[in-house]
């Protein structure tokens, strides 16, 4: 699966901070984690998040994509390895 990039691309080190879209609360968590997938569905695994170099990346996609955030879908830094990213 191909990074979504921003226009303002970070370089890219072996781990990284990229932002993804969570869907379900924070307290919710420990039930697993749900994230928002490059098709806009939601997805258990982590492999599949869309996942943006950016914050204001994320928030665009979520816009375009008809996305509500709030505090049950929500935008929040996850750590990447280079292999993660390379997917």
């Amino acid at each position: 699966m191909e990074l979504i990039n921003d226009d303002g691309a970070l370089p890219r080190n072996k781990k990284q901070t990229l932002f993804v879209i969570f869907a379900g609360s924070k307290q919710q968590e420990k039930a697993g984690i749900r994230y928002i997938a490059n098709d806009g569905s939601t997805t258990t695994m982590r492999s599949l998040a869309a996942r943006f170099w950016t914050f204001w990346g994320a928030k665009a996609f979520a816009e375009v994509n008809h996305i509500v955030l709030n505090a049950h879908t929500y935008i929040d830094p996850e750590v990447f390895t280079e292999f993660e990213r390379q997917g």
